[in-house]
């Protein structure tokens, strides 16, 4: 009787109720379409104004740098290895795609809690999103926000939901 409430007791210890969580690996490879945006701006008076936009919509922010700056919903696609990300796709005859715009990014803050901020670096300026979800067909990106007038003026950010359609 002792040495089953021994294993009963060792049972209990070994089966603590700490829960170990595995980080989240970024799979950010692949080509991605942009199928949803969502547009939100503050300024500061407090009078926030938000617009969705869908498959067949065309977004278009004069205050937003290119390729951002206008985005075909639906249309837009992407391509994205561990270390580039690729716009304007030009398809050949062959089946094969030829990316005519790369650009270096990298990753920041990634925890287990967090996925981290994808840091773009474009022609002179950078582009920050935050990367809201990671799925193995899915990615949400929202910006971390532009003062188009420096320090005053409206606070634009932009959620960009794509999908992945290709390797």
């Amino acid at each position: 009787m002792k040495t089953i409430f021994k294993l009963f007791i060792l049972l209990i210890s070994l089966s603590s109720c700490v829960k170990y969580t595995q980080p989240k690996l970024l799979s950010l490879s692949g080509e991605y379409r942009i199928d949803k945006i969502t547009y939100e701006q503050t300024d500061n008076s407090s009078s926030p104004q938000s617009m969705v936009f869908y498959p067949g919509d065309l977004y278009v922010n004069p205050n937003d740098i290119s390729p951002f700056d206008s985005i075909p919903v639906g249309f837009f696609k992407l391509h994205m290895d561990y270390v580039q990300i690729r716009f304007s796709p030009n398809p050949m005859p062959d089946g094969s795609t030829v990316w005519n715009k790369a650009y270096f990014y990298n990753v920041v803050g990634e925890t287990n809690t967090a996925l981290g901020n994808l840091i773009i670096e474009f022609e002179g300026t950078r582009k920050v999103f935050h990367i809201i979800e990671d799925g193995a067909e899915t990615l949400v990106l929202r910006s971390t926000g532009q003062w188009a007038y420096g320090s005053s003026g409206p606070n634009e950010s932009i959620t960009l939901f794509l999908t992945r359609v290709g390797p």
